[in-house]
């Protein structure tokens, strides 16, 4: 499920809970980069016949940033269903019997996904520790209700699954599945919190990560708005992100927005409270992402959500 070639790259910023392992995780691909280009020169050198091109096997339009698979609030936790109909005629379909995932399970992910992203393009798991996600988030390792809350958002991970039919096969461009996914397939939780727990990844979820998610977005601001306790605003960083790509202008209505983001209960609401919802939640959560997701954005004067990169 790799991401639109025109995602934007952002600019990276270092934060100071992360910068230990920023060094490592920054030099990985521009490194990688240059070796292929100096392995093509090689080989052309040899006079030896260039590799062929390895074409796309997975859908070339979606991307994991694009679906919402944790709730914002506490208070939308029990919510076990949501449903996206798409003016194109596509669907997206999520169904979580165990409950959403909280607002603290981005901040999990993160960490998992920037301290284990070198592994994820050899292999399908993750070996972490629980007691270094904490620390990692700044949360306190030794406190056993906050281990059972964590206990419970990977249960719910796991139990919860997706469907869509929004991704083209990368040779015909055409929608001829509906996919039915997960997000985590397994989850080992070592006893001992500072015992290594593995986590297993759906490979359709890790095709859509190798696609591009891993190398663009910046994982340090990543965490920075998880560890601030913003689960929408992240969200919202790496779903405008990869709307708005490369383009200098990304325009969407506002009632599409709120469904594409998984907000349909907010649009549903009529004008006075959809107003006070958008001003209490939305409104600050795209401020807070202001100058990263887009320098700036705007409503015009038709309703619609206006991003510039």
């Amino acid at each position: 499920m790799p991401c639109s070639p025109s995602v934007r790259p952002s600019t990276s910023h270092v934060y100071p809970h992360t910068v230990t392992r920023q060094r490592e995780t920054s030099l990985t691909l521009p490194q990688r980069q240059t070796s292929e280009d100096i392995n093509k020169q090689i080989r052309a050198s040899l006079g030896m016949p260039p590799k062929p091109e390895v074409h796309p096997t997975v859908p070339v339009e979606g991307h994991v940033c694009d679906f919402p698979i944790w709730s914002y609030s506490k208070r939308r936790c029990s919510v076990t269903s949501l449903h996206i109909d798409y003016e194109d005629g596509s669907y997206f379909s999520l169904k979580a019997p165990e409950g959403m995932p909280s607002p603290s399970f981005p901040g999990y992910l993160d960490c998992i996904l920037f301290y284990g992203q070198h592994d994820l393009f050899n292999r399908n798991y993750i070996e972490m520790s629980v007691y270094s996600i904490f620390k990692t988030l700044g949360l306190d390792a030794t406190n056993g209700g906050i281990y059972e809350m964590f206990r419970r958002d990977m249960k719910r991970a796991v139990a919860l699954y997706m469907e869509t039919d929004r991704f083209r096969d990368p040779t015909t461009g055409e929608r001829c599945y509906v996919d039915i996914f997960h997000v985590l397939q397994r989850v080992r939780l070592y006893k001992n919190r500072q015992g290594a727990s593995i986590f297993y990844f759906d490979d359709l979820f890790l095709d859509s990560l190798r696609s591009g998610y891993l190398k663009r977005v910046d994982f340090d601001y990543c965490l920075h708005l998880d560890r601030d306790n913003k689960p929408l605003s992240r969200f919202l960083y790496s779903h405008i992100l990869k709307r708005l790509g490369e383009k200098s202008i990304y325009l969407r209505n506002l009632v599409g927005f709120l469904y594409d983001v998984g907000l349909g209960y907010v649009a549903q609401l009529e004008p006075k409270r959809r107003n006070e919802a958008l001003k209490d939640s939305v409104v600050p959560a795209l401020d807070a992402i202001r100058g990263e997701a887009c320098s700036h954005w705007q409503m015009d004067d038709k309703g619609n959500l206006v991003f510039f990169s």
